[in-house]
């Protein structure tokens, strides 16, 4: 039997005829109650907020559309009974089911599998099909609308959707739980029978792997991941039945099959129709017609970052026995074989201020921008509760697409000196980067060159060709790191192995060819390469990722000269949060965790504790200076000030630098900073001393947005 709760003050004692006995639950649209009726039938009635259905006429409306629930066919739903006005609130009584939610089931006993999910499975496109034939679109599918009864699962909340669609107060808005809401429910379109089968295979992904499959945190990053990045359905064992959630999925609703199709081929029918085709018209959409794909269009956001900061450690821990991983994981060099998956877990970044969450891999879309208005007060963070938002996107244009242009122009020349020898003239270059607003203004022997980026969250990787001012798009890899010493670099693969082993690419810069490095199985995954100083070692940062969730894990350190790599779990809490760095002399590396910052050995053992060292500051390249001595961060919670601290752990005071800045290019040289500030409707690059004075502007970014949602990798000396 669910929970039941007791009646608080101020709740009815009866409504209508129905005795109220208890809570079963409360959320968004209201309070479930356990009731009775007048022949002792226990039955659920929900007593909805009065503010959802606005006034009288509108109250009647809702009422009048929640009893269009009543033609659907009562096997696996919960039989709608009666609906009437309390007070002017709209109740709805229906069919009382004993058991629990598949939410609770799930959190208590963990993922399903085999035939139970199989059965799951079956029983809530059955119960789809009936919602869809009695000319309803249930919108809001999810965990917590299945109930898990003795005979069998049973759906339940549905119609009240399109109801308060029609009749609500929140007007031009998307009713839906975010984190199974299909694509369209998030735009203009008016969703029909299709945004259901997304919330189902989002449903069994929940059912299969204990996370929803876009994650829960925040949500912007949540929408993000639903507009843009394309699940990962590996937890389904089954072919048959994750084929089917793969359709399901897809982000045009015309490409999705019917609840009819999908039922049969889950018996092992192969449909009868072309997918997505559907007799009869539906509420909201003419005869003929079918939901348009979303006009507006989320951006994919780099990963793990706010809003979409690394999500935490999964409710449910996956069957250790399926992870082989010990304390010291061994991989080897080997051919690359192929990509075996059409998504990968995301590199989450940093918690910082910049990007607005992690992705999977990226859909190919194309991308424009986003706007959120959120029609309930306060800040919204999404709970794993049975509340509903309301949303909607519009769009904004995309960003330019035009090849990449370098120009050289002389700089000013030195003054001429009674010295025979002509002094050298400095070169400066102006180089847009591709699909951008952003340009580099470069000079010859600046210290660190731009050597690849990112785009619109992660799902664009460009690299700059060898010796040269271009950069051009590579589709291999998530992130780029170049070492100009050996002109080597590492990518972190977009693609598993064939045995689904996460790998790590050591790349000739000039000629293409590669060395795969497997790291680590599946789910754990690397990000964020950091070449060591003597440009021997490779470093990754280590995730896991489940099923849109992320958390961290730990390191690895590759050898480029064996090609092996080897891979050391950190079981801290927090420890990765903040990626792995190298110390100064490529003999451990360090990370923040709990406010402090902590350097292992190549060995993962622990080996030095700096205390009293600030509070994190994000930097994209060096975190430790040329010489070995400082390290940056934050002098103050507040973030106003930088602050230059001692790598020797001694009471060296801090250089305390008077500059506000979120995201750091790094250390130019010993004496200097490159970062990033706002600069009217943008951002720019510059080049500071210790005292925050500006030498000179390294890169200009003209708009906010999509600045946010760019990464860039630089490399001390020219590529």
């Amino acid at each position: 039997m669910p929970d039941l709760a007791a009646l608080r003050p101020g709740d009815p004692a009866t409504v209508g005829e129905y005795g109220l006995t208890g809570r079963l639950g409360e959320g968004g649209q209201g309070i479930v109650y356990l009731a009775t009726g007048p022949d002792g039938t226990k039955v659920a009635l929900k007593l909805l907020r009065s503010d959802l259905a606005g006034d009288a006429e509108a109250s009647e409306r809702f009422v009048r559309e929640v009893a269009m629930a009543r033609r659907v066919a009562p096997f696996c739903t919960a039989q709608v009974i009666e609906t009437g006005l309390f007070t002017g609130r709209p109740y709805i009584v229906s069919e009382y089911i004993d058991g629990p939610t598949l939410t609770n089931v799930v959190r208590l006993q963990g993922p399903r599998e085999g035939a139970s999910l199989h059965r799951l499975a079956i029983g809530t496109i059955t119960a789809l099909v009936a919602i869809h034939q009695a000319g309803i679109v249930h919108r809001d599918f999810k965990p917590s609308n299945v109930v898990l009864a003795s005979d069998g699962p049973r759906v339940i909340d549905f119609g009240i959707a399109r109801a308060l669609d029609l009749t609500s107060t929140l007007t031009g808005t998307a009713i839906g739980t975010p984190s199974f809401m299909a694509p369209e429910q998030l735009t203009e379109s008016s969703p029909g029978p299709q945004a259901d089968l997304f919330a189902w295979a989002c449903t069994l992904l929940f059912a299969a792997s204990g996370q929803p499959p876009f994650g829960q945190d925040s949500l912007p990053a949540v929408v993000n991941r639903i507009m843009h990045t394309e699940a990962d359905v590996r937890s389904i064992q089954d072919p048959a039945l994750r084929a089917l959630v793969t359709d399901c999925l897809a982000k045009d609703p015309a490409r999705r099959p019917t609840a009819s199709e999908a039922l049969m081929r889950l018996l092992g029918h192969a449909p009868a129709t072309q997918p997505g085709t559907q007799s009869g018209t539906w509420p909201g959409a003419q005869p003929g017609s079918r939901p348009g794909t979303p006009s507006g269009a989320w951006p994919a956001a780099h990963p793990g970052t706010q809003p979409g900061a690394p999500f935490g450690t999964p409710a449910v821990q996956p069957d250790a026995a399926s992870q082989p991983l010990g304390l010291l994981q061994e991989g080897s060099a080997a051919a690359a074989s192929g990509p075996v998956r059409p998504a990968y877990p995301p590199p989450p970044i940093r918690p910082g201020a910049f990007h607005p969450g992690p992705p999977t891999r990226p859909a190919r879309k194309k991308a424009t921008g986003w706007i959120v208005a959120a029609s309930i007060a306060g800040a919204l963070t999404l709970a794993a509760t049975s509340a509903f938002v309301a949303v909607r996107l519009a769009a904004l244009p995309d960003g330019p697409t035009e090849p990449t242009t370098a120009t050289s122009t002389p700089a000013t020349s030195p003054s001429p000196t009674p010295t025979p020898t002509p002094s050298p003239t400095l070169t400066s270059r102006s180089i847009a980067l591709p699909g951008t607003s952003v340009k580099l203004e470069e000079k010859d022997g600046d210290p660190i060159r731009l050597a690849s980026y990112t785009r619109d969250g992660g799902k664009r990787l460009y690299v700059r060709k060898h010796a040269t001012g271009t950069f051009t798009p590579d589709t291999r890899y998530f992130e780029y790191a170049l070492d100009p010493g050996t002109n080597q670099a590492l990518g972190t693969d977009v693609d598993y192995s064939t045995d689904y082993y996460s790998t790590v690419s050591i790349i000739d810069h000039v000629t293409g060819r590669k060395r795969v490095v497997k790291l680590s199985p599946k789910p754990v995954y690397p990000t964020t390469p950091r070449w060591s100083p003597d440009g021997k070692h490779g470093l990754v940062t280590l995730y896991r990722g489940t099923e849109g969730n992320t958390s961290e894990y730990g390191y690895g350190i590759i050898d480029t000269t064996t090609g092996k790599g080897r891979v050391f779990p950190v079981r801290e809490q927090g420890a990765g949060v903040w990626r792995f760095f190298w110390d100064a002399g490529g003999r451990a590396v360090g990370t923040w965790v709990g406010g402090k910052m902590k350097f292992y050995d190549l060995n993962g053992k622990l080996v030095r504790t700096l205390s009293n060292v600030g509070t994190p500051v994000w930097v994209e390249g060096d975190d430790i200076s040329p010489s070995g001595t400082r390290f940056l961060a934050h002098c103050t919670s507040a973030g106003t000030t930088l602050c230059a601290r001692s790598t020797a752990g001694d009471d060296t005071a801090p250089i305390t630098i008077p500059f506000r800045s979120d995201r750091l290019i790094g250390w130019w040289d010993d004496d200097h900073l490159a970062v990033w500030r706002t600069k009217g409707a943008g951002y720019e690059a510059v080049v500071i001393d210790m005292s925050g004075k500006v030498d000179r502007v390294l890169a200009t970014a003209a708009r906010k947005a999509e600045f946010g949602k760019m990464g860039f990798r630089f490399s001390r000396t020219a590529p």
